[in-house]
């Protein structure tokens, strides 16, 4: 029988990344969705640790061409990277990832916060001016 908090540490640590980074990815939702209203959008937050960040790593070395190597990473990527990277690692997750979207001005920015032990799932208003 496996220990149920074994991975209380991680779990309480990915609550802790969407509760501290929530405000500011949906601040960078809203320029994006000003610039590409049909874009959807995931805020990601994935710890250094995460199994998950290496293509996420290849990813951004590849578009900046700077060494991410061994950090996280805090920002608003499209939905479709992040579809790839839970369907590789936690594919019942996608069954809990919310849409992006909303009505008028109004959006929900979905959130995923990544740590070694496992994944949480979020979601944070934001809206778009006029």
């Amino acid at each position: 029988m496996t220990d149920p908090l074994e991975h209380f540490g991680e779990q309480q640590e990915s609550y802790e990344m969407l509760e501290q980074h929530r405000e500011v990815l949906a601040a960078d939702a809203a320029e994006i969705a000003r610039e590409h209203p049909d874009l959807p959008t995931v805020g990601l937050i994935l710890h250094a640790d995460a199994s998950e960040a290496a293509p996420l790593r290849a990813a951004l070395e590849s578009a900046s061409g700077q060494s991410f190597a061994g950090r996280g990473f805090v920002g608003v990527v499209p939905r479709q990277l992040v579809l790839e990277i839970l369907r590789a690692n936690h594919p019942a997750t996608l069954d809990w990832l919310e849409q992006s979207g909303g009505e008028g001005t109004t959006r929900q920015l979905p959130l995923v916060a990544v740590t070694e032990g496992g994944v949480r799932l979020g979601r944070v208003p934001y809206s778009v001016d006029p």
